[in-house]
Order: C-alpha cells, then sequence, then structure tokens
C-alpha cells in the first residue's frame, strides 16, 4: 500500500511539471519551429496565399542573434519555496508535439528482401496497412543566452513502442560568430541531417533519404552526435557569408544501429566540419569532412567484425526563396578495416519542390553504389550485427541501391501537412513499390 501511495505520489509530480510546460508561453528560439507561423522554405511572405506552410525546422546548429538579452536572475528564495515556479518564471519553456498516421501500399511481389523487424515491410506479396508510428514530444527553453531543447520519441518498431531520446542540446551564444553546444545532437552534415529532425511535417516526403537516415533505419552517414561543438557565421560583406561548424562526439558504436550516448565502446572520438558560403540569401554551398573509427563487434556464433576507420567527405547545394526548395547533396565513404581490404562508398541525392499557395509538388531521387561487401553497412545473415539486431541489412549483397519518389504535400492549415507520394525502391534488379498517404502534424 505504502508503494502504491509512493507511486501516485510521483506521478502527480511529473503530471504537474508537464501541465507547467504546457500552460507556459511559447518562445521564440532559433531551435522552436514553431509551426503555427513558420513559412515554407525559402518562401516568400505572399498575403494572397491560402494556407502558410511551415518551414522545416531550423538548423539545430543555427547561431541566434548576436545581441541576445542578460539571463534573468535566479531568486533564492523563489527556487527553495517553488523550484517548478522558478524555472518557469525564469525561462521560456515551450512543449510542442509532432506524430502523423497514414496508408501504405506495398507491393513486394519483385523482391525478395531479407526480413526486417517490420513484418510486411519486406515480405513476399502485396500488403496494406495503417500506421500511426510515433509521437515526439520536443521542448526548448532559454535564459538570455543559454538555451536547451529536448526530443524524446514514442516509436512503433516491429508493433511494440519504444521509447527514445532523440536530442538532449544545451548551448550558449558568446557572438554571432561562436556558439557553442553540448549533448546528444544532430550531426552537422549537409543540409537535410540537422535541418529535418523527426517531425515528419516539415519534410517534403514521407520519410529521409536512405543516407542520411537515422541510425536504427539502415542510415550511412552518422546522424546522432553525443559529444560538443562549435559553430558561428562570419560575415564577408558584399560576397555574402561564411558559416563552421565542428563536431566532436562519441561516433558509432560497436552496433551501428545505436547510438552511444551514456557510454562509448571506444576512446578515439568522431571528428566532423562543415563550411558553408551563402553568397546571397537562400542559396548555400557546403562541404563536409568526418572521420570516425567503428569498434569490432564479436557475437557468439559469428565471426568478430574488426575494428574499422572511416573517412567520409561531403559536399551539397540547396536554394530555397522564391517557392522553389532543391536540395542536391552527395558523399564518398572510405572504409579501412583491420586486416581486410579497404572499401568505397558514394552516393547521393537530389529533392525538387515548388510551393503554389498550399500546396508543393515535389520529387526526389536518390542513389547509392555499393561494394561487394562492406563490412559495416553490408551485413548479411549471421553475421555479428545481424545476429545482433536479429535481421540483415537492406544493402546486403547489393551493388546498385536507388530510391525514386513524387508526391504532393498539402497544408490545409499550417498545423497540418496532407502528403500523397509513389515510390520505387530499386536494390539491382529487384524493386519495391509503395504508395502512402500521410498526415503529419504538429501542435
Amino acid at each position: 500500500m505504502a508503494a502504491e501511495h509512493e507511486r501516485a505520489a510521483r506521478g502527480r509530480v511529473v503530471v504537474g511539471v508537464l501541465v507547467s510546460l504546457v500552460l507556459v508561453a511559447p518562445a521564440t528560439w532559433a531551435d522552436d519551429p514553431a509551426p503555427a507561423i513558420a513559412q515554407p522554405a525559402g518562401a516568400e511572405r505572399d498575403p494572397s496565399a491560402a494556407s502558410p506552410a511551415p518551414a522545416p525546422e531550423p538548423s539545430s546548429a543555427s547561431p541566434g542573434p548576436a545581441a541576445a538579452p542578460p539571463a534573468v536572475p535566479w531568486s533564492g528564495s523563489a527556487w527553495t519555496a517553488d523550484p517548478i515556479g522558478a524555472v518557469v518564471n525564469a525561462t521560456d519553456l515551450t512543449l510542442r508535439m509532432y506524430g502523423d498516421t497514414g496508408f501504405a501500399i506495398r507491393d513486394n511481389a519483385d523482391q525478395p528482401w531479407p526480413a526486417s523487424p517490420n513484418a510486411n515491410a519486406y515480405a513476399p506479396g502485396v500488403w496494406n496497412s495503417f500506421f500511426a508510428p510515433r509521437l515526439d514530444l520536443f521542448g526548448s527553453a532559454d535564459v538570455g543566452r543559454l538555451a536547451f531543447l529536448t526530443e524524446i520519441m514514442f516509436e512503433a518498431e516491429d508493433n511494440q513502442i519504444g521509447i527514445d531520446l532523440e536530442r538532449l542540446q544545451l548551448t550558449y551564444l558568446f557572438a554571432n560568430w561562436l556558439r557553442v553546444r553540448a549533448g546528444r545532437t544532430h550531426l552537422a552534415w549537409g543540409y537535410y541531417n540537422d535541418t529535418y529532425h523527426h517531425g515528419n511535417i516539415f519534410e517534403l516526403t514521407t520519410s529521409r533519404p536512405f543516407s542520411v537516415n537515422f541510425e536504427d533505419s539502415f542510415g550511412i552517414i552518422l546522424s546522432h552526435n553525443v559529444g560538443a561543438g562549435l559553430d558561428g557565421t562570419i560575415d564577408l560583406g558584399r560576397v555574402g557569408s561564411l558559416r563552421y561548424d565542428v563536431d566532436v562526439g562519441n561516433g558509432r558504436g560497436a552496433d551501428i544501429t545505436a547510438v552511444d550516448q551514456q557510454f562509448s565502446d571506444k576512446n578515439g572520438k568522431e571528428f566532423n566540419v562543415r563550411l558553408r558560403w551563402m553568397p546571397v540569401y537562400g542559396l548555400i554551398v557546403g562541404i563536409n569532412a568526418m572521420r570516425d573509427v567503428v569498434p569490432s563487434l564479436a557475437v557468439t556464433g559469428a565471426p568478430t567484425r574488426p575494428r574499422t576507420e572511416e573517412l567520409v567527405g561531403g559536399a551539397h547545394v540547396v536554394y530555397t526563396e522564391h517557392h522553389v526548395l532543391v536540395d542536391v547533396e552527395a558523399f564518398a565513404m572510405h572504409h579501412n578495416p583491420d586486416g581486410l581490404a579497404s572499401t568505397d562508398i558514394v552516393g547521393g541525392f537530389e529533392e525538387m519542390g515548388y510551393s503554389i499557395g498550399a500546396f508543393t509538388p515535389y520529387e526526389r531521387v536518390e542513389y547509392v553504389r555499393l561494394p561487394e561487401a562492406d563490412v559495416v553497412y553490408q551485413y548479411a545473415p549471421g553475421s555479428a550485427e545481424a545476429l545482433l539486431v536479429g535481421h540483415a541489412a537492406i544493402y546486403d549483397g547489393v551493388r546498385d541501391f536507388a530510391d525514386a519518389r513524387v508526391g504532393l504535400k498539402w497544408l490545409p492549415v499550417p498545423e497540418l501537412a496532407m502528403k500523397l507520394e509513389a515510390e520505387r525502391l530499386t536494390r539491382d534488379g529487384q524493386h519495391q513499390e509503395i504508395a502512402t498517404v500521410k498526415a503529419a502534424f504538429g501542435f
């Protein structure tokens, strides 16, 4: 009985905290998507538009204004008397929620692919299913130059809901040319990876490109960084501005589908640099360079995967003005596994959309060229990674991997995006066709 009373008391405290968060007035902060007031990426403010669309979430590495207001001092008496009230009074707290639901038809007749945790994703035949796979809780707060954000994701895998802490980020703004960040963030890679986060309402398509997908969804480029970083923007006068980002963190763990966010599997750290030139408003030309080491992986019943050095270079060109979104990104990856021959992976994608009022027709084409057997990302049935996660990689035995999709995004209100999409996914000579209608929302 005492334990029940203790649990009930803890429950009342948690409910009280959530209520306090929800009732606080929304904050204006660089990393807060604010879908109710945002314009579409690259769209000019058009008073004749029937329904303004929400923009993509701003990059988690975007520096804030150069002159931030001074922090509100803490009141000792208020803290001791009412800690929750003190936090509310001294900060701007915002809690937002994102999610999506829809219906998909998959024609798997021509692709005997390896199984995945989701039963009908790659099983033979034609499958249809409704889905409601995720709920994203996005919280943010700021006190003067200090800002905080977090994303807690409730996400389905194999029809079971799991909870992931997707982002936990603390930043301090010294000046427009220097901001320091720490925690679990999105790696400053290309444009897509840290512009779009876990709220699908901001993306044009129904899902991310495979090359920059998340670690547990067959992503090739490292998506999340647990560590620290610097970023800033330097004004170059008539020739625009220069933006830099530097990341250092845990990088890939031995299980490449997970994120080392408490203990690292290695002492060596991932190091990433991104440079961007922005000659005119809305145009971005950028390059990346990253080094990481994927630790060895030993699982009973499988050969040990060797320690592998990973070197990655990338480039991107983006335009987001006059109702146009164009994103072109490419990468080259080199693996040096201990005791084995080196391998290379190259790939990229282009995505284009044009907003006509509340409607945005779009298309995206992605291509990845893989070696005959990459020890990290082409793990086969019976390999150490496959035994650990319960399935082989969708890249196993594949040389040419391609994904092409066309669709229409409609925003009847800023908080709701309706998407209709047709997709063809190809692995060498095998292919899969998918038709999806999705409602993505943010409040």
